[in-house]
């Protein structure tokens, strides 16, 4: 699994590109987490890794990155991005057409948020997601996610109580009934 995955990143992104890494980087003993992460970065050509803390990562592997954050704005090609490891409904400029990445779920939120939040421009972007949509574990690119979100009408929760969408309200009746007629919750995470 680790070799795939190190593999079809290095075939996806390119030694000057610049690679966002949404957390959950390795998982590894206490005492063995910086050799272990130290290797796995050793293997991955890209030199530009840009590092979004996840809840299982050890801040002793911040010096093997160009730079970790809790939470990143970016804006490739004009397109305002939010980049966290927890998926939000509400985020900067989100009335405003940014999108949110993120990835911690495994892609298993996506059903449920686009049912709570249809149209929005918010995606799990872990190698789950992609094995899902692109059939392969491995990043994707801006294009890739342009292509996506196109098709995304937007979800207008106006966070300033204008009436371009619904209330708070309106969305906790609609996530309880999808709640009582969906599957059981687990505590795994």
């Amino acid at each position: 699994m680790d070799d795939t995955l190190i593999n079809n990143i290095n075939k996806t992104v390119g030694e000057d590109d610049t690679l966002y890494h949404l957390g959950d980087f390795c998982f590894a003993p206490k005492h063995d987490v910086m050799r272990v992460a130290s290797n796995y970065r050793r293997r991955i050509k890209c030199k530009n890794i840009y590092f979004i803390w996840g809840n299982h990562d050890s801040f002793a592997i911040r010096p093997i990155f160009t730079n970790c954050y809790d939470i990143l704005n970016v804006n490739p090609n004009g397109q305002r991005i939010v980049l966290c490891h927890y998926a939000m409904a509400v985020f900067d400029k989100s009335h405003r057409g940014a999108w949110h990445l993120y990835g911690h779920s495994h892609a298993n939120a996506e059903e449920w948020l686009d049912k709570v939040m249809p149209g929005r421009r918010t995606m799990d972007i872990g190698v789950d997601n992609a094995a899902k949509l692109l059939n392969e574990y491995r990043p994707f690119s801006f294009e890739e996610l342009n292509k996506i979100m196109e098709k995304k009408s937007g979800f207008h929760f106006d966070h300033h109580g204008m009436r371009d969408g619904p209330t708070e309200e309106e969305l906790t009746e609609t996530q309880l009934k999808y709640v009582s007629k969906g599957p059981q919750q687990t505590n795994n995470e």
